[in-house]
C-alpha cells in the first residue's frame, strides 16, 4: 500500500489549516481589526452549535459509526486517503484555533458541541493516517511521528469527553420557560430620517450601506390609547434583525415601538488622538458628541411618525451596551419634552459608558413617581465592565434594580450570561428567564398603567421588584435548581461591587 511521506502529509495538513484561516486573514489585510475578522466565524459557530443542539442525537450516531469505520479501514487506507485525511485534520485544527480565540474572547464554554465533533474529526482523520495509536513509551515508538500521533488522539478524546454525555441525551436540560404569545401581532414600517451634515460629512466606510432610520413597530389592531417604547442598539450592530425579538415581545403586548439606528462609525476632531479615560459611569470619548446629534436628529424625527393614539405620557426606553449608555441620552431628551411623566420603565442592558461631556449631562429632576428601572449584567460579559452599570443604577436611583444574570454550567445546553445575551441570534432559554421574561412584564406594567388597570399594574410591577419569583430561574430536568438572578438595590455601596468605587478604565 503506498505511503504518503510524512513532509507530504505535513504540507496537506499546513495548506488545510490555511484554508481555515484564509478568510479572517483576508479581512484583517483588508483592515479590519482582530475582533471585525473573526465575527463571521463567530456568527457561523453559533448557527453550527444551535444545529447540533437540535440534531445531536443523529450527530452522535453518526460519530459513533464514522470513527469504528475509521478505524477498521486505517490498515487499508491509500496515499489519497491519508493525504485527504490530512487536509481534513489541517482544516479542523484551524477552525479549533479560532473557536479557542473566540471561547477566551467570547463564548467562555457556552459551545460544548462543536469542539465535540473537532475532537470525532480529528480521531477519524488520525485513525485513517496512523492507524492504531502506540504507546510512546515504548522505545520502539519513541518517534516523532507515533509521538504525535499519540498525542493526537489523546487531544481528541480531551475535547470529545466533555459534550459525550451531552451528544448521548445523559445531561440535565434547562427549564423551557412558556411567556404566553402577545395579544397582538405586529408590523413594522422604516423611516429614513435625515442625518444633520456634521454626522454625515464624519460617517465612516463600516456603516456605508445603512440607511439610519427609525423602525416603528405597532401592534395590529390595537384600539385606544398605547403607551410608547424607544429601543437603541450597541456598538457597531445598527442592525434591526438583531433586536426584532426584544421589539416585538414589548409590541405584541399593545406597546408601539420605535427602534433607532444611530451611527456608530464617526470620526470626529481628535478621533484618533484623544486618551481614553473611563469613570464613574462615563467616558470620553469624542464620539459621543456626533452620535448625541445623530440620536437627537433621530428623536425629533419620531415625533413625526407615531400615530396619534400612542401617548409617550407612559414610556419604556431601553438600551444594550452602547445604546443603554445612550438610553440615558434619551431620557434627558424625553423628560424635557415632558414624556414618561405618568409612568416610566428604563432599561439598560449590559450597559456601556454615558457621555462626560459638560453639554450631555442628565437633569433627572423630572423623574415620576410612577418610575421603574432595571440595570442588568451578564456574569460572563467579556466587552463591559460591571462599572458602568453600577454607577449608572446609582444614578437612577433607589427605584432602580441592579441585576445580574448568572452563568449555570451545569447540564445542557450550558446556560452561560454573555454580552450577548439580548440579541435575537442568541436567543435561547436563559435569554427567556434572564431577559425576555423580564420585558413581559415591563410591558404589562406600561400598558396596565396607561389603560388605568392598577391591579395588572401592581401585579407586573410585583414581578420587577426585588422578590423570590424575580429571582427564580427554574430547574434543571433532574431538579437541580439553576442559578438565581443577582439583584442589588445599591450596588454601589454592596461588598461585592465596593471595588467600583476606585475603578477607572480602560
Amino acid at each position: 500500500m503506498d505511503t504518503p511521506s510524512s513532509k507530504r502529509l505535513s504540507a496537506y495538513f499546513s495548506f488545510g489549516v490555511l484554508i481555515a484561516l484564509l478568510e479572517p486573514l483576508i479581512l484583517l489585510v483588508m483592515g479590519d481589526d482582530i475582533a471585525g475578522a473573526l465575527w463571521p466565524m463567530a456568527n457561523r459557530s453559533l448557527d453550527w452549535t444551535f444545529f447540533l443542539r437540535e440534531w445531536r442525537t443523529e450527530a452522535f450516531a453518526l460519530a459513533i459509526i464514522l470513527v469504528p469505520f475509521a478505524y477498521v479501514r486505517s490498515p487499508n487506507s491509500g496515499a489519497r486517503e491519508k493525504s485527504i485525511s490530512a487536509l481534513i485534520l489541517g482544516i479542523t485544527f484551524g477552525l479549533l484555533l479560532i473557536f479557542s480565540l473566540l471561547n477566551i474572547a467570547y463564548l467562555r464554554d457556552a459551545f460544548l458541541l462543536l469542539p465535540t465533533i473537532y475532537g470525532f474529526i480529528i480521531l477519524c482523520t488520525v485513525l485513517i493516517i496512523g492507524g492504531t495509536p502506540k504507546n510512546p513509551f515504548n522505545k520502539a515508538n519513541n518517534t516523532i511521528d507515533k509521538t504525535t500521533h499519540f498525542l493526537l488522539v489523546l487531544l481528541a478524546v480531551w475535547l470529545i469527553s466533555p459534550g459525550l454525555s451531552a451528544m448521548a441525551g445523559l445531561s440535565p436540560s434547562p427549564p423551557e420557560l412558556d411567556l404566553g404569545v402577545g395579544t397582538y401581532s405586529v408590523t413594522t414600517t422604516i423611516h429614513e430620517y435625515p442625518m444633520p451634515e456634521e454626522v454625515a460629512s464624519i460617517q465612516g466606510d463600516y456603516e456605508e450601506d445603512v440607511t439610519f432610520s427609525v423602525y416603528l413597530t405597532l401592534p395590529d389592531g390595537h384600539q385606544g390609547e398605547m403607551p410608547l417604547a424607544i429601543i437603541l442598539h450597541g456598538f457597531a450592530n445598527p442592525f434591526f434583525k438583531s433586536y426584532v425579538d426584544w421589539v416585538e415581545t414589548i409590541s405584541s403586548r399593545g406597546v408601539a415601538v420605535a427602534f433607532v439606528q444611530y451611527p456608530s462609525d464617526v470620526m470626529p476632531p481628535g478621533y484618533d488622538t484623544y486618551e481614553l479615560h473611563e469613570e464613574d459611569g462615563m467616558s470620553n470619548h469624542p464620539f459621543h458628541l456626533p452620535r448625541a446629534v445623530a440620536i437627537d436628529a433621530a428623536l425629533d424625527f419620531t415625533t413625526t411618525i407615531i400615530p396619534e393614539n400612542v401617548n409617550p405620557a407612559h414610556l419604556m426606553i431601553g438600551g444594550h451596551s452602547l445604546g443603554a449608555g445612550y438610553a440615558l441620552l434619551t431620557l434627558d431628551w424625553a423628560l424635557e419634552r415632558g414624556w414618561g411623566n405618568e409612568s416610566l420603565f428604563v432599561d439598560l442592558e449590559t450597559p456601556y459608558a454615558r457621555p462626560v461631556q459638560d453639554n450631555l449631562q442628565i437633569d433627572l429632576s423630572g423623574i415620576p413617581d410612577q418610575f421603574m428601572a432595571h440595570v442588568a449584567i451578564s456574569e460572563d460579559d467579556m466587552s463591559v465592565n460591571d462599572c458602568f452599570g453600577v454607577y449608572h443604577q446609582s444614578l437612577l436611583g433607589e427605584n432602580a434594580l441592579f441585576i445580574e444574570v448568572p452563568s449555570d454550567r451545569y447540564g445542557f445546553p450550558r446556560l452561560v450570561a454573555s454580552h450577548y445575551l439580548q440579541a435575537t441570534e442568541t436567543h435561547d432559554t436563559l435569554a427567556d428567564w434572564g431577559f425576555y421574561r423580564r420585558v413581559v412584564h415591563q410591558s404589562d406594567w406600561l400598558v396596565a398603567r396607561a389603560d388605568g388597570n392598577q391591579s395588572m399594574a401592581d401585579y407586573s410591577a410585583s414581578m420587577l421588584v426585588d422578590s423570590k419569583e424575580l429571582r427564580n430561574m427554574g430547574e434543571w430536568s433532574d431538579g437541580t435548581n439553576v442559578e438565581q438572578l443577582g439583584i442589588w438595590d445599591d450596588a454601589l455601596n454592596s461588598s461585592e461591587f465596593k471595588h467600583c468605587k476606585s475603578w477607572t478604565g480602560p
